[in-house]
């Protein structure tokens, strides 16, 4: 019995060993960037939620407007503009579409489901009209609302959908990425060729000047269009320009550029 109590004993010490230091992970992060690790109680009475941050000097009260989120036994918590204004959520799910729990109006339980997006609009999970409602906010995605529309996907799906969406509006935004890149990489390349081109002009006249210029303006407008630069007009400008010093830099430099 003695061993069994003193199991016990080293047991309870060691729960309240490591418990400031489970508590020590939580932490409110406020609108200016701070972070603040402490023993933290959001204040969800009243018309507008506060949160407690109780630290070694002292404790802190930081209204909804102060918070950026706060993070609480593990579960971060956003200040969100839900169905009875600004609240605090807890988030379930990240991405573009994001779910999240709340507290609805007299209750202290985070029993509501909130859906919203990263443009930040937002609808509680419809109980009544749910093909209606969540085809109108997810009308961007068709693929996502026509399985709505279907029965295919249901309200017990709402994982599915999320994730359905969400690689949706990923796949967009990847084309633009790279629609951005293509044309970032274009205006990069086209800024060499215009430097040659300057260079040329700046070189006063010699025996091939209007040629080189020639192909230069029609190597612009190949990269213009996204085209590829055939090799023989690539060999005639080397050939137009020749051996002069004050071209060989730019030259080299536009003609490293298409190779990337």
């Amino acid at each position: 019995m003695k061993r069994l109590a003193n199991r016990h004993f080293l047991l309870v010490l060691i729960l309240f060993l490591i418990h400031p230091i489970v508590r020590g992970q939580d932490y409110l992060v406020t609108t200016s960037s701070d972070t603040l690790r402490g023993e933290i109680r959001p204040l969800m009475f009243g018309p507008e939620k506060k949160v407690q941050v109780r630290t070694a000097e002292g404790k802190e009260i930081y209204s909804i407007l102060q918070t950026r989120y706060f993070v609480l036994d593990g579960v971060s918590y956003f200040p969100i503009r839900g169905p009875e204004g600004y609240t605090f959520m807890q988030l379930v799910k990240e991405g573009y579409l994001s779910l999240y729990r709340f507290q609805p109006e007299k209750s202290n339980v985070y029993s509501g489901t909130f859906l919203r997006k990263a443009d930040g609009t937002g609808i509680e999970l419809p109980n009544i009209g749910f093909k209606k409602q969540m085809t109108d906010f997810l009308a961007d995605c068709e693929d996502v609302t026509s399985r709505i529309e279907s029965g295919d996907l249901k309200k017990t799906d709402l994982d599915a959908i999320i994730d359905r969406y969400n690689a949706c509006i990923n796949s967009r935004t990847q084309g633009v990425r790279e629609d951005i890149q293509v044309r970032v990489e274009a205006k990069s390349t086209l800024t060499l060729w215009n430097e040659l081109e300057a260079a040329i002009e700046k070189e006063g006249n010699f025996e091939n000047r209007e040629t080189a210029l020639e192909m230069v303006a029609d190597i612009q407008n190949r990269i213009g269009r996204g085209e590829k630069v055939p090799n023989f007009i690539i060999q005639g400008l080397k050939s137009a320009i020749g051996d002069r010093p004050a071209l060989t830099a730019p030259l080299d430099k536009a003609l490293a550029s298409l190779e990337k």
